[in-house]
C-alpha cells in the first residue's frame, strides 16, 4: 500500500551509497525499497567533459565513516556507458571492513574478462552482487540479464531470492532464459574469445584513425588505474567528441541516414561506439569514412558558440526560454539533497503532487524522475530539489534532439513537484 518512508515502525530509512550517474533503474529501486541515497562523488574530466570513475579512494571511506551502521549497501556503476571502470577491489576492501555488501551495476560489462586485454569482471574483484545486462555486450536477447552472487556475499542466505520474488514474473520467458544460456556458452567459446581479441585491435585501430580526422577528439584516459591517478577503461568502447561539427544527436542522425552507421550512445558533445566480437575491418573502415563525411560539411559554428554561452551563463537565465545550446553536463548536487534534508525518493514518489510552471518548480522537490534516454541517468528525481541548472540542462537536451522521458508534460513547460 501507499506511501511512507523506508524504515518500518517509524525507523529511519536505510541508506544506500550510490553515485549520481547511476541508471534510473537504481533510483526506482530506492523508491521500491524506501532507502535514502547517500551520494558518492565521481571524478570529472573537465577537458573531455566526461564523468569518470567513482571516487572510491576519498569519498567512499568518508561516507562509510560518517554514516556507519545506517548504510545498507554500496552501489558502483562499473563500467559506465563510456566504458570507464571504478576501483572495485578498493571498494570491496572498504565494504568488507564495514560489513556492508558491495553491489556493482556491470550492465555494460558482461564481456569483461572474455579475452586478453579486457579488464577483469567485478565478481573476480570482490563484488558481492553483480548485475549484467547480457543483451548489451553478449548475444542474449533484449531484456535478458544476469545477477551474480559471490560466495562471500555477507547477506543472509535466501535474502536475494526472496527479494527477487517481489519484482520478477512468476511466468518467465523461456526464450530469454535460453538466450542467457547461449550467452553463457558464447562467453566460454574459444572462437568467440578469439573474435573478441580481434575486436580489441580493431577498436584501437579506429581510435588512431579517428584521431586524425579534423575536429574529432578521441577520449584517451590516463592509464594506470585510480591508484595511479588514471582510469581503467573497456577498450571496446570508442568515445569521440565532435561538438565543433555539431551536436552528437545531429551527427548520429547523419551517420544513420547517410551511411547506416549506428552509434551506441549519442550525446550533446559525444558519440560512443560499441565494438564487439562481431565487428569487422569493414565496419571500422565505414565508421572512419562516415565520420569524416558528416563532420566535414557540418555547420557547427552556431552550436559551438551557443554552447560556450550556455556554459558561462548565470543560473538565473535557466528560468527563461529553453537555451539553444547545452548547459554544462555535470551538475553539482543541491545542498539539500547532499545534506539529506529532502524527502527520500519513496516519500516524494507517494507524496501529494502538482503540476506547476517550470519556472515556479525551481527550488521545489521533484515528484517525478526525468532523464534523457539513453543513457537513462536522471537529471532530477523524486525528492531532489529542482535547480535552475538542471532545468536548463534537460531543456537543452530536448532542444538538441534527445528523447526525454519520465516527465508528466513532454514539453517541459510544466513539472510535477511535491505539494508544499
Amino acid at each position: 500500500g501507499g506511501g511512507g518512508g523506508g524504515g518500518g515502525g517509524g525507523a529511519p530509512a536505510p541508506k544506500v551509497v550510490i553515485p549520481r550517474n547511476a541508471h534510473k533503474s537504481a533510483l526506482h529501486a530506492l523508491v521500491t525499497s524506501g532507502a535514502a541515497p547517500v551520494w558518492l562523488d565521481s571524478r570529472w574530466d573537465a577537458a573531455q567533459q566526461l564523468v569518470l570513475d567513482a571516487d572510491v579512494g576519498a569519498s567512499l571511506p568518508s561516507l562509510l565513516e560518517r554514516h556507519g551502521g545506517e548504510i545498507a549497501a554500496v552501489l558502483l556503476v562499473s563500467p559506465t556507458y563510456h566504458g570507464v571502470l571504478s576501483d572495485v577491489e578498493a571498494a570491496s576492501r572498504l565494504c568488507r571492513a564495514a560489513g556492508v555488501p558491495l553491489i556493482v551495476d556491470e550492465a555494460h560489462g558482461s564481456h569483461l574478462g572474455m579475452a586478453p586485454g579486457l579488464p577483469r569482471p567485478a565478481l573476480s574483484r570482490g563484488a558481492d552482487l553483480v548485475i549484467q545486462s547480457s543483451h548489451k555486450t553478449l548475444g542474449a536477447m533484449t531484456q535478458a540479464a544476469m545477477l551474480h552472487i559471490s560466495a562471500d556475499c555477507p547477506l543472509p542466505h535466501g535474502v536475494v531470492p526472496q527479494a527477487l520474488e517481489l519484482v520478477q514474473s512468476s511466468s518467465p520467458s523461456y526464450l530469454l532464459l535460453a538466450s542467457l544460456d547461449a550467452a553463457r556458452w558464447q562467453y566460454a567459446d574459444a572462437d568467440a574469445r578469439r573474435d573478441t581479441a580481434a575486436a580489441i585491435a580493431l577498436a584501437q585501430q579506429a581510435r588512431c584513425r579517428l584521431s586524425q580526422l579534423p575536429g574529432v577528439r578521441v577520449f584517451a584516459p590516463l592509464g594506470g588505474g585510480a591508484a595511479g591517478g588514471g582510469v581503467e577503461t573497456d577498450p571496446l568502447r570508442v568515445v569521440v567528441r565532435c561538438d565543433d561539427a555539431g551536436s552528437g544527436f545531429d551527427l548520429d542522425e547523419a551517420l544513420i541516414e547517410r551511411h547506416g552507421v549506428y552509434c551506441e550512445l549519442p550525446e550533446l558533445r559525444h558519440l560512443t561506439f560499441a565494438f564487439s566480437l562481431g565487428t569487422t575491418q569493414g565496419d571500422v573502415d565505414l565508421l572512419v569514412e562516415a565520420l569524416r563525411d558528416v563532420t566535414a560539411d557540418a555547420d557547427a559554428a552556431p552550436f559551438a558558440a551557443a554552447a560556450d554561452d550556455a556554459a558561462s551563463a548565470p543560473a538565473a537565465s535557466a528560468s527563461e526560454a529553453a537555451p539553444a545550446a547545452p548547459a554544462p553536463v555535470w551538475l553539482p548536487l543541491p545542498a539539500a539533497v547532499a545534506d539529506g534534508r529532502g524527502l527520500t525518493p519513496r516519500e516524494a514518489f507517494f507524496a501529494p503532487s502538482e503540476l506547476v510552471d517550470a519556472r515556479e518548480a525551481v527550488g521545489r522537490l521533484s515528484a517525478e524522475l526525468v532523464c534523457s534516454y539513453p543513457p537513462g541517468i536522471p537529471v532530477f528525481f523524486p525528492g531532489e530539489p529542482i535547480t535552475a541548472e538542471a532545468l536548463q540542462h534537460i531543456r537543452a537536451l530536448r532542444a538538441a534532439g534527445a528523447d526525454v522521458c519520465g516527465c508528466s508534460d513532454a514539453s517541459l513547460a510544466r513539472l510535477c513537484v511535491v505539494v508544499e
